[in-house]
């Protein structure tokens, strides 16, 4: 199945160059489409109208006190903003270029207009590909507060010309481009202060502000009702810094820019924020803030310019370390985002700055790019959300057929800052199922999601085989091309296979690759042209997934199924094997197997299944159980192979008693440590762990640098200080490794908390406390993210995590136990039960529902009553004229009724004799009688 482009309207198998490189391990197949493909040029995944959005965030280029390059200050920073991804800057035009741009002015430049024009670097970043210009715009014939004790018609008129010849050029200069100039000037609360803003400006002044504001609005509009020109535009702003004075000072200190200039201003076209005094506000009181600026800004220009005509100019937290200013960069931006008025946000949301402009060698960090070069974390939280709010537009577009309106904006990209923005993943790739159509052929599918917007679209290939082949093309048996990737939402694939051979098992895994990369699934999937004929079973009962509603497609999930007698019409006699070797589970459609695992089986109480379910999505879904088949008793080989856990590193049941402790996925079973006694665990049996000396060993487990932590825990109510769960490391904070434990430090906090060291330095994630209690089951879970440092932290199947950070260097190949740090301290008090290494990060779906059908397993999934089929009872001639009466061997559980008469009430006697399976058939031989006999078959 190929997919069309739904903004091209073409077939998705379109021609593109692709990275050699990165491809030339692949099989003969795939290299065959590639040379096809090999023909045209490359298709990028992006939208002209997404490219043109505003994103909003952004910095600004004033006084860098450092460079790393040969050319001026101004290029280098514009370089490093839009290599940033940004399309916004705001900058500086006046006489002082040397200290605010690093640009020395020849004698030829001599206004506004000659410096944008003639100067090279000026105009260099003019031409940049930025569709936002936020500018000081200073007239080089005047200084920059000519008006502070008065307005003097003359200046006024030379100040007029220069912002009117500006603006006109930058219409013409610039016609169909696409950009906006924003023309005005710096904090204007600086030009009024008093003795540190403790007394009101002179009247003088604030006239002066007002006739200087005014004239150069009426320049800017003169300019661009004289010229014409097509999508470009410019405007004139003010900009205010001291709003919480005016807001809240008495009567002689409170005039202000926001509250004595701006309504004054009357054509004002838009109005900055530098905004310093309201940043550490709560939302309440910045919201408060931002209306009371909005209720002041003249109402002339509404109808005018579209869009939002008040933002943010400056903000930043260059006192703090750069550690210490992404979560309050973050929540600031945030905040930010949730302000509206009429419908529209904020446009721009612009830090203070590229590069810093004050005490640059760490005693201060106003900067993005620090003086040595680096990157500081707000750069990547930039970066990162540059990308992510791109791509939520795109995907947004790609569903409604629109763009987003501000607030919709705003609702897509708030929750990304909720949390330490990581790297995109280029391509993400997930086998999704697999669907038997006849006994040779079947469809599977993937699911590939690009996380770069703009990037190359990526090709699809699946590769299957009866044996499974890894990330290795040559030792798969066939691939598919399975199509081009043109959705900036997730897309399935879906291919058919043909020519499989009858009642085999195969493994299949899909793979893509564009001009920058390439990705497989995580790991491979089984399927199987294996099928179950029901009339051979006697009993079955559907499992519906009610209970799940999260939206999120889970492949391959392991569901717990519980079996007992409080299931309607269930009983253990309905099985043809006593431990449960009928038993088989398939897909919705009633026949293509599905693998599983007998965790424990208990004919006197519960038995605990682990079910592989391929696609759990909506309530709707649902699988099959079947059993009571006698030519059936031999459990398949997926019931211990580890094929049930195709995503799993480790998996520990913890139902023995004693080494050694099976690992379900076959790799990594404990055979050392000091072993717990057993005991009534959530599932079955689990470990009960002393808090002295008990503990189990894993060996040497590769979990990679993706990978997600679990187990249920129960601490006992003496349990004090640190309580591992998991560790490959040893005590002590910065010590190589991770550690999954409960409690801080000498406390009893009820904290979770994952720590990671380098053995030089260390992070902890952690929670929020209290949510691991004790004497009480919980499952805790760390998705831990090595590459982009960070983890998440549930407890039952919520997200509690309060600090996210994590080392990006902690050994991950080395030995693992379960209940201690590695060197002997910190064992864990209490028991423990089903314990869990998984590839990748679990979303946090995932994570729901692994507790779920746990914790609340008869509301995650609904049972249905058992049905068995009536087995048809014939009656023939026995061994010396005896009766033989047989039924089918699905009829395991039924057993035989006699009675001499039917007249009511109907006295039926359980037959004496014992039936037995003899081809296929179970048979009971009555003795010759002579009376009249009726039989029938009952379920027990």
């Amino acid at each position: 199945m190929f997919h069309t482009n739904p903004r091209a309207g073409r077939l998705a198998i379109v021609a593109r160059p692709f990275n050699t490189t990165s491809l030339k391990r692949l099989g003969a197949a795939v290299l065959a489409v590639l040379a096809v493909l090999d023909t045209a040029p490359a298709s990028n995944l992006s939208d002209p109208q997404v490219d043109a959005y505003n994103v909003r965030v952004g910095t600004e280029t004033f006084a860098a006190l450092y460079k790393f390059s040969t050319n001026s200050a101004l290029v280098e920073t514009a370089q490093a903003i839009t290599n940033m991804g940004s399309d916004t800057i705001k900058l500086y035009l006046g006489s002082n270029t040397s200290g605010q741009s690093g640009v020395t002015l020849p004698s030829n430049v001599t206004n506004l207009l000659t410096l944008v024009r003639d100067e090279p670097n000026y105009h260099k970043v003019l031409d940049m590909p930025f569709r936002h210009f936020v500018m000081w715009a200073y007239p080089l014939e005047n200084s920059d507060e000519w008006w502070g004790s008065g307005y003097n018609a003359t200046q006024g008129a030379k100040d007029y010309q220069e912002i009117y010849n500006l603006t006109h050029y930058l219409l013409t200069n610039y016609n169909n481009s696409g950009k906006t100039f924003y023309l005005g000037h710096w904090e204007g609360d600086g030009y009024l202060e008093v003795n540190g803003w403790t007394t009101n400006p002179s009247m003088t002044t604030i006239q002066g502000m007002i006739g200087w504001l005014n004239n150069r609005q009426l320049a800017v509009d003169d300019a661009k009702r004289v010229t014409t020109c097509t999508n470009v535009y410019v405007y004139n702003y003010a900009e205010c810094n001291r709003v919480r004075d005016a807001m809240l000072n008495g009567s002689n200190n409170n005039e202000r820019v926001i509250n004595y200039v701006v309504p004054y201003v009357t054509n004002l076209d838009c109005l900055s924020y530098s905004s310093y005094d309201s940043q550490n506000l709560s939302a309440s009181d910045l919201y408060t803030t931002l209306n009371y600026m909005e209720s002041k800004l003249p109402t002339n220009k509404v109808s005018a310019i579209p869009g939002p005509r008040l933002w943010i100019g400056e903000y930043g937290w260059g006192y703090e370390s750069v550690a210490a200013q992404e979560p309050v960069d973050r929540a600031y931006i945030q905040r930010l985002l949730g302000w509206s008025w009429n419908g529209q946000c904020l446009p721009f949301l612009l830090f203070w700055e590229m590069y810093s402009n004050y005490n640059p060698n760490g005693a201060t960090n106003y900067c993005l790019i620090d003086y040595t070069n680096s990157k500081v974390p707000s750069w990547y939280l930039q970066h990162y959300f540059f990308n992510s709010a791109r791509l939520l537009t795109a995907q947004f577009k790609e569903t409604n057929g629109r763009l987003p309106t501000d607030t919709e904006f705003s609702a897509l990209t708030m929750p990304l800052l909720n949390q330490p923005l990581t790297a995109p993943v280029a391509l993400a790739l997930t086998n999704t199922g697999a669907t038997l159509l006849t006994n040779n052929t079947a469809t599977v599918s993937g699911t590939l999601a690009q996380g770069i917007y703009g990037d190359s679209e990526a090709a699809v290939w699946v590769f299957y085989g009866r044996q499974e082949g890894g990330t290795v093309p040559g030792a798969w048996e066939n691939s598919r091309f399975a199509g081009v990737n043109t959705n900036f939402n997730p897309a399935t694939f879906t291919v058919t296979l043909s020519n499989l051979v009858p009642q085999t098992n195969y493994f299949f895994r899909f793979y893509t690759a564009n001009a920058s990369t390439s990705a497989w699934a995580l790991v491979s999937s089984p399927f199987s042209t294996v099928t179950l004929n029901p009339p051979d079973f006697g009993s079955r009962m559907k499992i519906n997934f009610t209970g799940y509603n999260r939206g999120e497609t889970l492949v391959n999930f392991p569901i717990l199924v519980n079996l007992s007698t409080n299931l309607t019409s269930f009983s253990y006699r309905q099985f043809a094997s006593p431990n449960g070797g009928d038993l088989r589970f398939t897909d919705a459609g009633g026949a293509s197997l599905i693998p599983h695992e007998v965790d424990e089986w208990n004919p006197n109480g519960t038995s605990s299944v682990w079910v592989n379910v391929p696609s759990l999505s909506t309530t709707n879904d649902c699988i099959w159980a079947y059993w009571g088949n006698p030519a059936a008793t031999n459990p398949p080989a997926y019931t211990t192979n580890g094929v049930a856990w195709p995503n799993f590193n480790l998996v520990w049941h913890l139902k023995e008693s004693g080494f050694p402790y099976a690992d379900s996925t076959g790799q990594h079973p404990a055979v050392s440590g000091v072993a717990p006694a057993s005991t009534t665990g959530e599932i079955g049996h689990g470990g009960l762990f002393n808090g002295s000396s008990q503990f189990l060993n894993g060996g040497a487990v590769n979990v990679g640098t993706i990978f997600t932590l679990s187990a249920w825990v129960k601490l006992d109510p003496t349990a004090s200080n640190i309580q591992t769960v998991w560790a490959n490391k040893s005590g002590g904070w910065n010590s190589a490794g991770f550690g999954l434990y409960v409690n801080t430090y000498n406390t009893t906090d009820g904290k979770l908390l994952l720590e990671t060291g380098d053995g030089t330095s260390g992070l902890t994630a952690s929670t929020v406390a209290n949510v691991v209690t004790v004497g009480q089951w919980h499952r805790v879970t760390a998705a831990v993210n090595e590459t982009s440092g960070a983890a998440r932290l549930y407890v039952d199947g919520t997200d509690c995590t309060q600090s996210a950070s994590i080392v990006t260097d902690f050994p991950n190949q080395t030995s693992i136990n379960l209940g201690r740090l590695t060197n002997s301290v910190y064992f864990v008090k209490g028991v423990l039960d089903e314990a869990r290494i998984e590839s990748g990060v679990c979303s946090s779906n995932w994570i729901w529902a692994s507790w779920a059908t746990v914790a609340s397993n008869s509301t995650l999934q609904n049972y249905s009553s058992v049905t068995q089929q009536p087995p048809a009872l014939t009656i023939g001639s026995g061994v010396g004229n005896g009766t033989l009466l047989s039924w089918p061997g699905s009829g395991v559980g039924f057993v035989l009724y006699t009675a001499t008469n039917l007249v009511p009430p109907v006295a039926w006697t359980l037959a004496t004799s014992q039936p037995v399976l003899t081809n296929t058939q179970w048979q009971i031989t009555l003795p010759v009688d002579s009376n009249t006999g009726f039989f029938r078959l009952q379920s027990q």
